[in-house]
């Protein structure tokens, strides 16, 4: 079976929501996806920002009523991340969203929605977006970093890949990556690890042959590449 493809456009919504609560009440007509029904009433359910952000919006969710909650079984998916996309704050899109999407699953770990070893959430780092990776990282970059890193360390498992063949026309080795010293070796003061994979194309083919959902953060907060 052909595995489904998606597609972000950074002028779109964000489409990351948490996982429902059970006991709800179902409206007669729902959508094609049994697992996820429309709601007779609908909920106010956390959302990704509330996961991600309580300090910005709040712990809970109060403002905006969900009418289809989003429960998920798996969560293989692969950010491919090859232009250094920002926000309309600077933030690398990729890099915000790989961290929304890992403490959408955190909580549904702690919750027992999904098992941990069925989540699996890897950034693919290229192209122009290799700059976010090189010492010293621009600091409103390392934040992100550094949050994917505690999310490994607390159980999700999520990371970051840059591509060798990307490394190797910069002219870059290890030693020039966030999480390695000067000698080319994992630096355990980092408090995680960037892998460097063989080359972004082919493993991202790889991925996607084997089920993961493919997550296109190539493009500017205008849409335009």
């Amino acid at each position: 079976m052909k595995k489904s493809t998606v597609i972000f456009l950074l002028g779109s919504g964000i489409l990351l929501v948490a996982v429902a609560g059970s006991g709800v009440a179902f409206a007669a007509s729902s959508n094609s996806a049994a697992q996820n029904p429309i709601l007779d009433h609908c909920q106010y359910v956390p959302l990704a920002t509330n996961l991600a952000f309580p300090k910005q919006f709040g712990a809970k969710n109060t403002t905006v009523c969900v009418d289809i909650p989003v429960h998920v079984e798996k969560a293989k998916m692969v950010f491919n991340m090859d232009t250094d996309t920002v926000d309309g704050k600077g933030n690398s899109t990729g890099l915000k969203h790989m961290v929304m999407m890992g403490y959408v699953m955190k909580d549904a770990i702690a919750k027992g929605r999904i098992k941990p070893q069925n989540v699996d959430i890897i950034g693919i780092v290229h192209g122009s977006a290799m700059k976010w990776l090189i010492k010293p990282v621009p600091p409103q970059q390392k934040k992100w970093i550094e949050a994917i890193f505690k999310l490994k360390r607390e159980g999700v498992n999520i990371h970051l890949e840059a591509c060798a063949a990307a490394m190797n026309g910069a002219h870059l080795t290890k030693k020039n990556l966030f999480s390695y010293d000067a000698n080319g070796k994992p630096d355990p003061k980092a408090g995680g690890r960037i892998y460097v994979n063989q080359g972004a194309f082919a493993r991202e083919l790889y991925l996607h042959n084997h089920g993961y959902a493919y997550f296109e953060e190539g493009y500017n907060y205008h849409g335009k590449k």
